[in-house]
């Protein structure tokens, strides 16, 4: 169960993951690790709730198959996304209230003194 997103974000997964189970196709991949630009987060505070946007590229191995491709290899891809988080005072963390697709225009996306990169 995902618990760090909005009701809203899961159903979208969900209903991602059902479509794709009807359409007997699946995912096989490997999460690699994570880079966040902390140089370019948008911090602002609407209705007494803080409200945080942060640049973040995910790294991993992954291929979808549908049935006609099931021995093509597995590829590494990067994706990036704005995250937008507010904080949740009553279980004191931070929640995803949106991810909307980065399309970089410009190469300074992920690429300032203030990136952190994790690992898995």
């Amino acid at each position: 169960m995902i618990n760090t997103a909005t009701d809203n974000i899961v159903k979208v997964y969900e209903e991602n993951i059902q479509f794709a189970k009807t359409n007997e196709s699946y995912w096989k991949g490997t999460a690699l690790g994570t880079r966040i630009d902390l140089g370019n987060i948008k911090l602002s505070k609407e209705n007494e709730q803080y409200r945080v946007e942060i640049p973040v590229e995910f790294h991993n191995k992954q291929k979808r198959y549908n049935g006609f491709n099931d021995s093509e290899p597995i590829v590494e891809i990067f994706e990036e996304y704005w995250l937008a988080l507010t904080n949740n005072e009553k279980f004191k963390r931070w929640i995803i209230v949106d991810v909307k697709d980065y399309y970089a225009l410009n190469k300074e996306f992920i690429e300032g003194n203030n990136v952190v990169k994790s690992e898995f």
